[in-house]
């Protein structure tokens, strides 16, 4: 069994922020180190208030005091923990009860690195009532680290394409789960337009590096993410 550190990366989401970590203090898997890393926000005060009220000692609250972006809160986070496994989640979005559990099982069957999942796009309220209602599925569709390098560097190799591509199945860039010596070995989140060709985000950014240097990259082909749409508040980043 693996300790997961979970960086909920938060920058004025403090209307979501409730929802967003009980989300994750309520999954199937305990073993969790959950940092809600704050990045400047305008009311850090009430984030942290937010982030102390569940009374958990898996939970604990990193203040960033200027905004820098989302890439330097996630390595701020993972610089502070001793968890053999990392991941990330957003603050105004929703982890499925078996989202950890899922993700990690399938980096231990397909024995890779760096595992995947999907995701519901959230629109409205109404579509995050809906997604809630997954169940976690009997038999967990997952893609091995073969098919998921030819589809992934396909996907670079076409200068269309500026994120990390997946083919037919989306996934969920934030919903990245990684053995923490990945990060250890230096594959870091860059700042967007700072990394190779696909810099759409510092999560496409990151997940294409670890897929295609260390071609160990799994999918889970379930969507125990729900992301909310048009609720990105960071503009500030630099």
């Amino acid at each position: 069994m693996s300790r997961v550190c979970v960086a909920i990366c938060n920058y004025n989401h403090e209307k979501y922020l409730e929802e967003s970590v009980r989300s994750i203090v309520e999954q199937d898997y305990a073993d969790l180190d959950i940092v809600v890393v704050d990045d400047g926000s305008k009311d850090q005060v009430l984030a942290k208030e937010i982030t102390n009220s569940f009374l958990d000692k898996r939970v604990r609250f990193l203040p960033i005091e200027n905004n820098r972006g989302k890439w330097n809160a996630l390595n701020t986070a993972f610089s502070t923990t001793n968890a053999e496994v990392c991941t990330s989640h957003d603050a105004d979005d929703i982890s499925l009860p078996w989202r950890i559990s899922s993700q990690l099982l399938s980096l231990q069957q397909t024995k890779t690195a760096h595992n995947l999942c999907g995701f519901k796009h959230c629109w409205s309220e109404e579509d995050v009532l809906e997604g809630r209602n997954q169940e976690r599925p009997d038999s967990l569709r997952i893609f091995g680290s073969d098919d998921v390098f030819k589809v992934v560097s396909a996907g670079y190799q076409t200068l269309g394409i500026n994120h990390y591509y997946t083919g037919n199945f989306e996934t969920a860039g934030v919903s990245a789960m990684f053995v923490k010596w990945v990060w250890d070995i230096g594959l870091r989140f860059n700042p967007p337009g700072s990394g190779i060709r696909v810099r759409h985000s510092e999560d496409s950014d990151f997940n294409t590096r670890v897929t295609l240097s260390l071609r160990s990259t799994s999918v889970l082909a379930e969507t125990p993410y729900l992301y909310r749409r048009n609720t990105s508040t960071n503009r500030e980043e630099t």
